[in-house]
């Protein structure tokens, strides 16, 4: 059974995307997304922050590995 949802949320620019960087690029789960949402809430602020530092290095590279710009400048 097909998710009517998320079946035009993958464009061929995130086909490529996955392709060039490796990253395994999914549909989107609303369920996942709420789940992953709560989680977080039960995680203490400084491990949030060093969680989204982190996470904005890797999406800087990971942009930087295929010739776009930065989203965060630091």
């Amino acid at each position: 059974m097909s998710n009517p949802v998320s079946e035009h949320i993958i464009t061929p620019d995130l086909t490529e995307l996955a392709r060039k960087t490796g990253l395994l690029v999914r549909p989107l789960d609303p369920a996942a997304i709420d789940t992953l949402f709560a989680e977080l809430e039960n995680d203490d602020l400084e491990e949030r922050a060093e969680t989204f530092d982190y996470l904005k290095h890797a999406l800087n590279e990971t942009r930087a590995s295929v010739g776009a710009e930065p989203v965060y400048s630091e």
